[in-house]
């Protein structure tokens, strides 16, 4: 039987997030009132009903406050820098998520956030669970001099599986302090934009993506939007991209500001191996990850900033 140290050892490589603090907490001896207190030491408020939801995994840290409460958290606990924060995916969980298959089963088991305010978005902007499939996607996110995510231009290639349908639900979630009613939508290339739901509260974004023609099963679709912000109070902290079902390849290319480049960005594929990878930054300010056989699951790509 693996004793506390190895138990915890293994959640920090494995995740996910609240059984590595748990095991953290749990291994360091450090009771909810204790960790309170040594945060607001630090000048960080965190109620102690909100580390038992933490570790108990009801709720996940979000909030830019939140975050820097787990950051303080990996020092308290004497852990590895950013050994909490990876098992996010990104510092801020849910991340940006934009996704073809709004509302199944499969989409809720990768998905992270807040699925309260996903849902009343998908519903209200309608949709068609299912009916398609990732054939390519190539993601490419430009960030501003500030760090902060200016564009997220996706070159997008689905495949009809389920039936006749002629659209797609893209899903955008901004980074902390994002302006909602900011954030535009376009269609750059074989599509136009239908109808678009906001939630300024979670900084979400819902838009659907008209193909302008029906696709029977089997048939693909090429098109090309992008989602335009710039409006977050924090430089960015990653990215986070899930995948309900196998198949297809998947770009993302990172593209700094030569004068505001990250320190350390990491990247971690839950499907296959749970070690974060360090992705150097290259001389053109640019970072990128290729999946050539999409399994279900999630990436995610974390930004350290000096």
């Amino acid at each position: 039987m693996l004793d506390r140290e190895d138990q915890l050892a293994r959640s920090l490589r494995t995740g996910p997030f609240h059984l590595a603090l748990r095991s953290a907490i749990e291994c360091r001896g450090l009771s909810l009132a204790r960790l309170q207190y040594r945060l607001a030491q630090q000048g960080i408020q965190v109620a102690q009903s909100t580390l038992s939801y933490w570790q108990q995994g009801i709720r996940r840290p979000e909030r830019a406050e939140s975050l820097r409460a787990v950051t303080m958290l990996e020092e308290i606990l004497r852990l590895p820098n950013g050994s909490l924060t990876i098992l996010l995916g990104s510092r801020r969980p849910r991340g940006r998520w934009l996704n073809h298959l709004p509302g199944s089963r499969a989409l809720a088991e990768v998905m992270s956030g807040p699925r309260e305010a996903v849902d009343r978005l998908l519903t209200e902007i309608g949709g068609a669970p299912g009916k398609v499939r990732v054939a390519s996607l190539h993601e490419f996110l430009f960030l501003d001099g500030q760090g902060r995510l200016a564009r997220s231009e996706l070159h997008h290639v689905v495949r009809a599986v389920s039936g006749r349908t002629d659209r797609l639900v893209a899903l955008y979630a901004g980074d902390p302090g994002c302006d909602a009613s900011r954030i535009d939508v376009r269609a750059t290339v074989n599509c136009q934009i239908g109808r678009i739901r906001r939630d300024s509260v979670e900084g979400l974004v819902a838009a659907e993506i008209l193909f302008g023609r029906e696709v029977s099963d089997g048939e693909t679709h090429a098109m090309r939007y992008e989602f335009l912000d710039g409006t977050a109070d924090t430089p960015f902290p990653g990215h986070q991209r899930g995948f309900p079902f196998s198949g297809g390849q998947y770009l993302l290319f990172l593209q700094f500001d030569p004068g505001c480049r990250p320190s350390r960005c990491l990247y971690r594929s839950l499907r296959r191996d749970p070690q974060p990878q360090e992705i150097p930054v290259s001389s053109h300010s640019a970072v990128h990850i290729l999946e050539d056989d999409i399994q279900p699951g999630v990436l995610s790509l974390t930004c350290d900033w000096p």
